[in-house]
């Protein structure tokens, strides 16, 4: 193996090391839609469980299976996809960009198919994104 080799080896980013550093338990601490802010007595239950390559919902106690995630984090920015699992749009496919630092983590989605995928993490007024803040639950 030559140096450049190995250099790259290292700095590459591995998809099953943030696929790894995703699992586990999120409180979504804030979430706009379409530039509009959720507020915050809606969220105070809501959790995402990243398990595998699945992405559960809970919300009042309950747990549903809605997404499956896939995950490029040789971009810039981080590249998430969420395939719909249920429901009347099951199999549709919103492409997002997401940020990892420590216990904090950032996802911002373009729902709309013919829309590109962010570049940014916001979600302006009249647009088709939506952006979640999420913490690392401890529970």
């Amino acid at each position: 193996m030559n140096l450049f080799a190995a250099f790259a080896i290292v700095l590459v980013p591995s998809v099953g090391d943030d696929r790894a550093a995703l699992q586990g338990t999120w409180k979504v601490m804030e979430s706009t839609s379409k530039g509009d802010k959720v507020p915050a007595d809606e969220l105070k239950d809501l959790y995402l469980i990243f398990k595998d390559n699945a992405i559960n919902i809970r919300e009042g106690g309950k747990t549903s299976e809605n997404f499956l995630f896939l995950i490029d984090p040789t971009k810039n920015p981080k590249e998430i996809d969420l395939i719909l699992r249920v429901g009347p749009q099951k199999g549709r496919v919103d492409r997002g960009i997401y940020q990892l630092d420590g216990d904090t983590l950032r996802i911002c989605i373009q729902t709309n198919k013919d829309q590109a995928r962010p570049r940014e993490f916001a979600s302006p007024i009249r647009s088709e994104l939506w952006l979640v803040v999420l913490q690392r639950s401890r529970n």
